[in-house]
């Protein structure tokens, strides 16, 4: 009986240090990333000029077939952003693996129709996820200064990654989609996990882009 006692003593008191152990890890990938905040913002007259920014592509469409409202905002923010003569030229880094499937050109063609010049857009087909459209921006298109559009707390992360790897980066926050709030919730716990999978792809695992040109 007192073996036993002994087992279950010892079963859960590293049980309560592993949950604990992971729980700091948690919070320290999250603290961590989230410190990059301070060079985000959403207020255009603190933003300095910017030769490129980087738009973080995502889809046109929900898989509701309704409007994607976080591709709306982030074509909202580099039309707002280039108007206003704070940035040069836009870098469009997203999904193209299928041939049915093109952020960049989706994104591309929603600025030109706001009046974009073409030329001052380059597409990055090859920006499967978030490292991927920012390092390569650095090593295949030599950008080392950055301004990031994206939403908040992707762009926390999309700066960490970006620093990480020796880029100076800021972000520029895009609107989020404030009418389906239940959307903006479950992308912020999302988010939770994808700040420690960057923090263990840039800090452990030492990860690159698919393609590197």
């Amino acid at each position: 009986m007192k073996k036993f006692l002994k087992i279950l003593l010892w079963t859960s008191v590293s049980a309560v240090i592993i949950a604990a152990g992971t729980a700091l890890f948690i919070w320290y990938c999250n603290y961590t990333v989230l410190e990059c905040s301070k060079y985000c913002t959403g207020d255009i007259d603190k933003v300095p000029i910017y030769d490129t920014a980087l738009l973080l592509g995502t889809a046109k469409t929900a898989r509701s077939g309704n409007p994607n409202l976080y591709f709306s905002g982030r074509i909202d923010t580099a039309e707002k952003l280039f108007k206003a003569g704070k940035i040069r030229h836009i870098l469009i880094s997203g999904d193209n693996s299928r041939k049915d499937y093109d952020e960049p050109t989706d994104m591309k063609n929603a600025l030109l129709e706001r009046g974009i010049p073409e030329e001052v857009m380059t597409l990055d087909y090859a920006g499967f996820r978030t490292l991927d459209s920012v390092v390569r921006a650095k090593t295949v298109f030599g950008k080392e200064k950055l301004l990031i559009i994206t939403q908040n707390g992707h762009a926390e992360r999309a700066v960490y990654i970006a620093r990480k790897n020796g880029i100076d980066a800021a972000a520029f926050y895009a609107p989020e989609p404030i009418q389906y709030q239940w959307l903006v919730k479950r992308n912020r716990k999302r988010e939770i996990l994808a700040r420690i999978a960057a923090w263990l792809d840039v800090n452990i695992l030492h990860r690159t882009p698919k393609f590197t040109k």
